[in-house]
């Protein structure tokens, strides 16, 4: 189906478009490190061609990522943090006033999902469909793929893959050290996943596309068919339920080997004050040998 992007319309192209098929597609990243060998706009430029793949399946507005206002990004360089309460107050005026447009759907896909984040979207998305003229949906997109085994990651084995899927000229693999451990690739490169070196695949990243894509196109088209939020709840439920137990998501999210990695993972705050230090002298490394080729 046709769709449009809101930047390049002209009003009276959104207006049409929004009579065609009165879906909005609001693609949520951050700005944040994703490895040594991902763009630092990985998670907005994920979601938008993910919004843009469902738009073609459904029709509709695709907007453009919204990079500011992420918060608990990881602690590495080159990552902007913001406090919780402004991206909250964006999201619920943005739902309204799309609302206001004739926008009969909204869906909210963050490719940045900290669970406070997805949990925020997810609450914040309710309580806007209890008025019942109007329904949104937040969620991660991984919501869509869990079936696949995809349980979410950072910069790991699903991300770097559906971003050699996606935009294959934005991945280094070769920037990556061979042989690390869950713990060491967290700490080191603040990789939180299976070793997308050894693991990542166009081919897989393609399926989980395709999958995503048609998920959020097929709720999206059954919301407006339906006038009720009963599929996007449906959505909510099958993530949560794929989401236990515990440590089957910790052994196939973070490719944790055994109990005493996961315990390390669960006080990662420890690792702060060294990542932090740790990432500045690798800059300051970066930026010497800079100087010294010039």
């Amino acid at each position: 189906m046709n769709y449009v992007k809101y930047i390049e319309c002209r009003p009276a192209q959104l207006q049409a478009a929004i009579k065609e098929s009165p879906i909005a597609y609001v693609p949520i990243g951050a700005l944040e490190w994703h490895g040594e060998h991902g763009p630092l706009g990985l998670d907005g430029i994920k979601a938008e061609a993910l919004c843009q793949a469902a738009a073609e399946r459904s029709g509709g507005v695709v907007f453009p990522p919204v990079f500011w206002g992420a918060f608990d990004t990881m602690p590495f360089p080159f990552t902007l943090h913001y406090k919780r309460r402004g991206i909250k107050d964006m999201i619920r005026r943005t739902m309204v006033q799309l609302e206001e447009w004739g926008f009969k759907v909204i869906i909210m896909l963050t490719g940045h999902y900290p669970p406070t984040q997805v949990r925020m979207l997810r609450r914040e998305s309710r309580r806007f469909n209890k008025k019942g003229t109007a329904f949104a949906m937040g969620i991660p997109e991984q919501a869509l793929a869990a079936d696949m085994g995809y349980f979410g990651d950072h910069a790991g084995m699903w991300e770097t893959s559906l971003m050699l899927a996606i935009r294959p000229e934005l991945i280094d693999l070769e920037t990556l050290e061979p042989g690390l451990n869950a713990l060491q690739r967290m700490v080191r490169m603040g990789i939180m996943g299976k070793d997308p070196r050894d693991e990542a695949d166009k081919e897989k990243g393609r399926l989980a596309v395709d999958k995503i894509a048609s998920g959020m196109a097929m709720t999206a088209r059954r919301v407006v068919e339906e006038g009720t939020d009963d599929a996007i709840e449906e959505v909510y439920e099958n993530f949560a339920r794929a989401m236990k137990p515990s440590w089957r998501l910790a052994r196939e999210a973070l490719d944790v080997k055994g109990v005493g990695e996961l315990a390390l993972y669960g006080a990662y705050g420890l690792f702060l004050p060294q990542i932090k230090a740790m990432q500045k002298r690798r800059v300051r490394r970066r930026r010497d040998t800079e100087k010294e080729r010039r």
